[in-house]
C-alpha cells in the first residue's frame, strides 16, 4: 500500500510538472508572437451593417449592398396607385414616422394597440421641424428612450415605415435645406435597414383661417409637396399623395378634418388618411 501512495503521489507530481511547462510554454508564445486575425467589434455601429463590415461607397455615391432604386432613385416618381383593399392587417404592419400634423395617430390612440402602440415614431412633443429632419430626434415607443430616426431603423427593421414630415417650421426653412434634409433621413435610413420599404406623404396643408406663429401657409405646403416628390425620384422612396383627399381645391386643409388648431389632423381626418393608405397599398 505504501508503495502505490508513493506511486500515485510520483505521478501527481510527474502531471503538475507538465501543466506547468504548458503553461510557461503559451506565456512565452502569446509574449513573442502577434494575433493578425479579426477583431471582435464591440457593438452595431452606424455606418455599419448587422456583419460587421463598414458600408463601402460604391460608385455614384450608392452604397454597397443597397439596391440602387432604394438607396438613389432613377429619377422617376414612383407613386402609390389605387389597389384593392389592403384591409386593417396592412395598417398593422405599417410604422410611422411622422410630426405635428398625423402625431394624432399616437395620441388619439388610432391605432390598433390604441394609446400603447408601439406603431408611432415622433417627438415627445409631437413636432419635428422640418429644417432638421435630418438629425430628427424620436421617442422610441419600445422602451421610451429618445434616439435618432435612422438608429430606430436599424434596430426595428421596419417592413413598411410611412413618413409624413415637413409642416413643423416650414416657412423657417427654404428649398435646398429642406430637401437636402429630407433625401439624407431617407438615406440614413435605409442605410441602416436596406430592406424597409419607405412610403412618403404628402403634406395635407392647413385651414384658410390657420394663423399660428409659424406662418405656415396652403401655398407653402404646395412648394414643400413639390420638394417631396422630388426626394421620392432621388432616393426610389414610393410616393403616397394621401395628403390630397384632405384639401380643398384651392389647396387649403377642409376644417371638418382639423383639429382646432387648423393644423393637426382630427381623428376624421387621420381616419381618412388611413383609408387612404388600405386602398394605395405597396
Amino acid at each position: 500500500m505504501r508503495k502505490l501512495n508513493a506511486l500515485k503521489n510520483i505521478a501527481w507530481a510527474i502531471g503538475i510538472v507538465v501543466c506547468l511547462g504548458a503553461v510557461l510554454v503559451s506565456l512565452a508564445l502569446a509574449a513573442f508572437t502577434r494575433y493578425s486575425g479579426p477583431k471582435e467589434r464591440g457593438g452595431v455601429h452606424l455606418g455599419q451593417d448587422v456583419s460587421g463590415q463598414t458600408a463601402q461607397a460604391a460608385p455614384g455615391g450608392v452604397d454597397a449592398g443597397v439596391p440602387a432604386a432604394a438607396a438613389e432613385g432613377d429619377g422617376s416618381l414612383h407613386r402609390l396607385e389605387e389597389t384593392a383593399d389592403a384591409g386593417q392587417a396592412y395598417i398593422d404592419s405599417l410604422t410611422f414616422l411622422l410630426d405635428s400634423t398625423m402625431i394624432g395617430l399616437r395620441d388619439y390612440g388610432m391605432l390598433s394597440d390604441g394609446i400603447e402602440t408601439v406603431q408611432v415614431w415622433g417627438s415627445a412633443a409631437g413636432n419635428i421641424p422640418a429644417g432638421s429632419i435630418a438629425e430628427c430626434t424620436i421617442r422610441y415607443p419600445n422602451d421610451g428612450s429618445e434616439i435618432g430616426a435612422a438608429t430606430a431603423a436599424m434596430v426595428a427593421r421596419p417592413a413598411k415605415l410611412v413618413i409624413c414630415l415637413g409642416s413643423d417650421s416650414l416657412a423657417q426653412t427654404d428649398k435646398d435645406s429642406f430637401i437636402q434634409n429630407y433625401t439624407t433621413l431617407l438615406q440614413d435610413i435605409k442605410r441602416n435597414s436596406p430592406d424597409t420599404v419607405l412610403i412618403v406623404c404628402s403634406l395635407p396643408s392647413v385651414t384658410p383661417s390657420y394663423n399660428g406663429a409659424d406662418n405656415l401657409s396652403s401655398y407653402l405646403v404646395g412648394e414643400a409637396n413639390d420638394w417631396i416628390r422630388d426626394v421620392c425620384a432621388a432616393t426610389g422612396a414610393w410616393y403616397c399623395d394621401c395628403g390630397s383627399v384632405l384639401r380643398d381645391s384651392t389647396g387649403n386643409l377642409m376644417s371638418e378634418y382639423a383639429a382646432a388648431n387648423g393644423k393637426t389632423l382630427n381623428s376624421a381626418g387621420l381616419d381618412l388618411i388611413l383609408s387612404y393608405l388600405r386602398g394605395h397599398a405597396a
